[in-house]
C-alpha cells in the first residue's frame, strides 16, 4: 500500500493548482508561482496553513482506519476491537498481584487454639505485603503445618517473591511462636497485558470456541490472570491411543505456578475442557540455560553494542518458549542474525551444543547474565 502524501507533497499539490489555473492569463492578471514558496507571501501562508490542515485530517483518518485492524489497533483501541469483532468476555487482563501458599508452625508454648482472620498481613523482609484470603485456623495442642492461601496487596511481577522470603507478621497475633513461611515461590503476580498479548489470544478465540480440545484447553488456561504459559501433552497408552487424560503446564511470566495458581486454572477450566476428560494442571519450573556465543562482526561495526542487541534478542526469545518446549540452536542464531552486521558461521552457537529438551514440568529460561562471548 502506498504511503499517505506529505505535507510538502500536498502542498506542491496547491501551487501547481495555481500554475494550472494561470496559464493563459494576461501577464499582468497571473499569479506567480513562485509566491506560493516565498517565506512570508501571502499565497505561501495560505497554502502553507491548507497543507497542513490536509495532513492533520489525513493522519486522522489514518489512525482511525488502523484501529479497525487487529494488527494496526493499539491501546484502548484495541480493547474496543477485540471485544467488538471477537467476544466481549476477551477483555485486557489486568496488573495483578501474586499468590502465596503460606505454611504456618510453631514448637513452643501453651499450643492454644488459635485463628487468623480473614486479611490477616505477613509481608517479605523487602516490605511486600501479603493478606490471607480466607480465615486460618490452628487447633490446640497442634505444632502445625497448616496451610493457608495469601494474596499480595500490590500488583505486579515485584510481588513474584522467591521460596522461604515471606515470614514476617505485620501484627504478630497472640501466639509470639508461631511462625510463617512459604515453601513455594509466589506466583502469578504480572503487569497489564501487553498489546501483543490481547491480540494473540484473540486470535486463538475461535479455535476454542467448539471447547474441548487443546486450543481451547490453552485458552482457558490464558484467560486466568498471571499465567502467561500454557502448553497441552495429551497423555497415550503404550499404542498410541488417548488415555483420556490431558497434562496441561501452565507458567506465570518468570515461568513459575504453585498451588494456588494451578487451582485457579483448574477453576477456570470447567468451561473450557470436555466434560468428563480428566485435566491435570502442572506448574512448570524454570530452568535457566546459559548460552555462549562466538560471533563476527562487519568492518565498521561496534561489537560491544551489536552483541548486547544480540544477547537482548536471545533472552526476549527464549523467556517466550512455551513449558514443555524445546530450546532449538537455530532459535539462537535466528536471533544474531537479526542484528545488522553481525556474521552467524555455524559455530556461532558454542553453548548448548544441541537442542535441550526440558524434563516433565520444566520451561526452559535464560538471563542477560547467562548469555555471554566465547573467550
Amino acid at each position: 500500500m502506498p504511503d499517505l502524501p506529505t505535507r510538502v507533497e500536498l502542498l506542491n499539490v496547491g501551487a501547481d493548482e495555481v500554475r494550472n489555473r494561470t496559464i493563459g492569463q494576461p501577464a499582468n492578471n497571473r499569479i506567480s508561482y513562485s509566491e506560493v514558496f516565498r517565506p512570508g507571501s501571502d499565497l505561501n501562508l495560505l497554502f502553507a496553513g491548507v497543507s497542513a490542515m490536509a495532513d492533520e485530517v489525513q493522519f486522522q483518518a489514518a489512525a482511525r482506519l488502523q484501529a479497525l485492524l487487529l494488527d494496526g489497533a493499539e491501546g484502548e483501541d484495541l480493547d474496543r476491537l477485540v471485544a467488538d469483532r471477537w467476544s466481549p468476555t476477551l477483555f485486557r487482563k489486568q496488573a495483578t498481584p501474586a499468590l502465596a501458599v503460606l505454611t504456618f508452625t510453631r514448637v513452643t508454648g501453651p499450643l492454644l487454639g488459635l485463628a487468623l482472620p480473614f486479611g490477616t498481613q505477613i509481608r517479605t523482609p523487602s516490605g511486600i505485603v501479603f493478606a490471607l484470603t480466607s480465615a486460618v485456623a490452628i487447633p490446640p495442642g497442634s505444632t502445625g503445618p497448616i496451610t493457608g492461601y495469601a494474596q499480595a496487596t500490590t500488583s505486579g511481577q515485584a510481588t513474584n517473591v522467591v521460596i522461604g522470603t515471606i515470614t514476617e507478621f505485620v501484627d504478630q497475633p497472640s501466639d509470639p511462636a508461631l511462625q510463617v513461611t512459604n515453601l513455594e515461590p509466589a506466583t502469578g503476580g504480572d503487569e497489564t497485558e501487553t498489546d501483543a498479548s490481547l491480540r494473540a489470544r484473540a486470535r486463538a478465540f475461535y479455535d476454542a470456541v467448539r471447547r474441548g480440545t487443546k486450543a481451547a484447553i490453552v485458552f482457558g488456561a490464558l484467560t486466568v490472570a498471571g499465567v502467561r504459559g500454557a502448553t497441552v501433552v495429551e497423555q497415550v497408552d503404550g499404542f498410541g491411543d488417548p488415555t483420556g487424560i490431558v497434562d496441561l503446564y501452565v507458567a506465570d511470566v518468570q515461568g513459575n505456578a504453585n498451588a494456588a495458581l494451578t487451582a485457579a486454572v483448574i477453576l477456570a477450566l470447567v468451561e473450557y475442557r470436555a466434560a468428563g476428560v480428566q485435566v491435570n494442571v502442572i506448574g512448570a519450573s524454570p530452568v535457566y540455560q546459559p548460552i555462549v556465543l562466538r560471533l563476527r562482526y562487519e568492518a565498521g561495526v561496534d561489537s560491544t553494542i551489536a552483541f548486547d542487541r544480540v544477547r537482548l534478542l536471545v533472552v526476549s526469545a527464549v523467556n517466550a518458549l512455551q513449558p514443555q518446549t524445546t530450546l532449538e540452536r537455530s532459535l539462537i542464531s535466528a536471533q544474531a542474525r537479526r542484528v545488522p552486521g553481525v556474521i552467524v558461521l555455524n559455530d556461532a552457537v558454542v553453548t548448548p551444543a544441541g537442542d535441550i529438551v526440558p524434563a516433565t514440568g520444566q520451561v526452559i529460561r535464560t538471563t542477560t547474565d547467562l548469555v555471554v562471548a566465547a573467550p
